[in-house]
């Protein structure tokens, strides 16, 4: 058998099957388009909050860690379990972050093994161990009544304590098992409520679910019985995401094999009729971007880790911060936050203690956490010790940008993340490393390499359009997605259609030939007889 039909052979019958997952691939990324996973963003769990509060007999940053043991940071979840960590480990305190929790001053402490979080009340000391139904209860109704939410207080009930179910399958290992609440209202909210801080952390509503059906459990095949074993569902994707890109280069090989160039007049260069004749053209003009499209979806895997990890080492976060967190550098201020403050969390910069605050319009500043905390970040004095966060490489340009571009951008700037301005330093070493710090808060935010940023094409590029000139030109950036989804859904149904008829049609002919073949030989000996 030639290599040309066995390429035609694989392609055939690979093809049945995947040109099902190209089809549901294509048509679930139109809906993803304008429904997201469910979430609950900041400025969402802000609105069901009420403004930090002090009492002026708060305890102190040091002081809350003091209540606490490394026996309080002995467990991590996962979407199947509860494990537990090494008790003889050195823990420390990896961050903390002051908010309210049932309607108490409190500290989120997170520790450096990775353990889940652990809530200390500013306003007693009390450590929070065990979060009951009844108090997450409490919880869900005060978050429901602050964010204004139709819902009933009255109606909010006690669903179940789960470890994992659809809309929590990712994303949220920190707080697991989840305490799960129905509100009973006409939007259907199921609001969850973690069990190791006791804040609202997720809410659905029926419509995201039922659109979700569509759109990010079909396209990222999410299912709960595969999702919640990450290993597995990696396995898939990759596998599928392989077989696919393998697909569609063959498809559109056959498809240049298939093209007559040296037809006569009359003749037909392209060898097919009918729907094949569909699927050949169609697969002309879309196959190039299905190819792409495949192809960045497996990118998204990051397989083989070819992505390096974007954070800043140690070293080069110290440069800026000047110390790790040291939780006895940290006072409280005498006049508190201010009115909009919604949580703080505790930072250094150039050692100093400092402490991040976010308001309620998710804007950020710095608040001092102690009277020597003076020098506050600005983007002259960080651009001036940029050049010591890679000696041995000549420091090439120190920008700061007003406005996104393709490298640093955010889709939803609404909601705080990414924020403008930004501070942007790049390098002339081998690896040609760019950083980006934020010059109101005078963090490090992000390392990139070449490596990071070519990635970044493979996948974001190809796979979302997210080239920021189109973002902005809305709804352009819609029309150009929607048309190749939906080109590449039609060449996709156009292959499920074919390959059904081939396996529906086929046995059928095969039979058909069989009785002729026997009715031949019976009439063939009739006559010998005769």
């Amino acid at each position: 058998m030639s290599w040309k039909r066995q390429l035609f052979l694989w392609h055939r019958w690979t093809g049945i099957v995947l040109c099902l997952f190209f089809a549901l691939w294509f048509l679930s990324g139109i809906f993803m388009m304008y429904v997201g996973f469910p979430e609950l963003t900041r400025a969402e769990r802000f609105a069901g909050s009420q403004p930090l509060r002090l009492p002026a007999t708060a305890l102190a940053p040091d002081e809350a860690v003091a209540r606490l043991t490394p026996q309080d940071f002995l467990t991590k979840a996962t979407p199947t379990a509860i494990e537990y960590l090494n008790p003889s480990a050195v823990v420390t305190a990896r961050s903390i972050r002051l908010a309210m929790i049932a309607e108490r001053p409190a500290y989120v402490i997170s520790a450096s093994n990775g353990a889940q979080p652990r809530v200390v009340f500013a306003d007693n000391g009390e450590v929070l161990r065990e979060v009951t139904p009844e108090a997450a209860q409490l919880v869900a109704a005060s978050f429901v009544k602050r964010s204004g939410a139709p819902a009933s207080v009255d109606s909010i009930a006690f669903d179940a304590r789960i470890q994992t179910d659809q809309w929590t399958v990712s994303g949220l290992n920190e707080h697991r098992p989840l305490l799960r609440f129905r509100l009973n209202d006409a939007a259907g909210t199921v609001l969850y409520v973690s069990s190791t801080t006791g804040e609202v952390v997720r809410d659905t509503h029926s419509t995201e679910r039922a659109l979700n059906y569509l759109g990010a459990v079909t396209h990222w095949i999410y299912p709960t019985f595969i999702r919640k074993y990450p290993l597995l569902w990696e396995w898939i994707v990759d596998v599928l995401s392989v077989i696919g890109v393998v697909l569609a280069v063959s498809g559109l090989w056959i498809g240049i094999l298939r093209w007559n160039r040296r037809a006569p007049p009359g003749k037909r260069q392209v060898p097919y009729k009918g729907l094949m004749r569909w699927h050949y053209f169609t697969g002309i003009v879309f196959g190039l971007v299905t190819i792409t499209w495949v192809f960045s979806g497996l990118m998204s895997m990051n397989p083989l880790s070819i992505n390096p990890p974007r954070r800043a080492s140690a070293d080069q976060q110290l440069l800026y911060s000047g110390k790790r967190l040291t939780p006895s550098d940290f006072q409280l201020p005498v006049t508190g936050f201010g009115d909009l403050a919604m949580e703080a969390e505790l930072i250094h910069y150039d050692g100093q203690p400092f402490y991040r605050v976010t308001d309620a319009d998710m804007s950020v500043r710095l608040v001092a956490g102690a009277p020597t905390a003076t020098r506050l970040p600005d983007w002259q004095t960080m651009a001036s010790r940029a050049p010591q966060l890679i000696p041995d490489a000549p420091l090439v340009e120190s920008k700061l940008l007003t406005s996104y571009d393709n490298y640093f951008y955010s889709r939803h700037p609404e909601r705080g993340d990414r924020r403008l301005p930004v501070l942007r330093v790049r390098f002339g070493d081998e690896q040609s490393t760019w950083f980006h710090l934020d010059p109101i808060t005078g963090q490090l935010l992000d390392r990139s390499t070449f490596t990071n940023r070519v990635y970044r094409w493979l996948y974001s590029g190809l796979h979302s359009f997210d080239i920021w000139w189109l973002w902005q030109r809305r709804p352009l950036w819609d029309i150009c997605v929607i048309t190749f989804s939906l080109g590449g859904l039609l060449l996709s149904v156009i292959g499920v259609v074919i390959g059904w008829r081939r396996l529906r049609y086929k046995p059928m002919r095969r039979a058909s030939s069989r009785v002729d073949e026997i009715e031949k030989n019976s009439l063939a000996i009739r006559v010998q007889r005769s």
